[in-house]
């Protein structure tokens, strides 16, 4: 694995010789490269020009989620990850509720 940008064992070494051989090349800057190699509603890719408005302007369409495509992976990666986080919040949300009754005023954990 990468630690703080550092290539740590071999199959580090290959992982990132794989990815520089892929996006570390002069294609990149061609107008029609994308990085993603799907079909979407939105291209990555480097934007044209040098002003740094162009820049600005291009970031602003980014969208907000990205789509596990573009890292490869399923799209049921994202439902596998909203589903657990849901998960994850409801056990922190039962976790934090009183353990004791403390009287017979309020609910109790059973009841919640």
């Amino acid at each position: 694995a990468q630690y703080g940008g550092r290539i740590t064992d071999d199959l580090d070494r290959e992982l990132f010789t794989t990815y520089a051989a892929k996006w570390f090349c002069d294609d990149i800057f061609k107008t029609n490269f994308t990085f993603n190699t799907y079909a979407s509603e939105y291209n990555y890719k480097i934007p044209e020009g040098l002003e740094i408005q162009h820049y600005r302007e291009a970031i602003e369409t980014i969208p907000s989620v990205d789509s596990p495509l573009i890292f490869g992976l399923h799209p049921n990666a994202d439902l596998t990850y909203r589903l657990k986080e849901a998960s994850e919040m409801m056990s922190t949300i039962v976790e934090t509720q009183p353990k004791d009754a403390g009287g017979s005023s309020g609910k109790s954990i059973d009841e919640i």
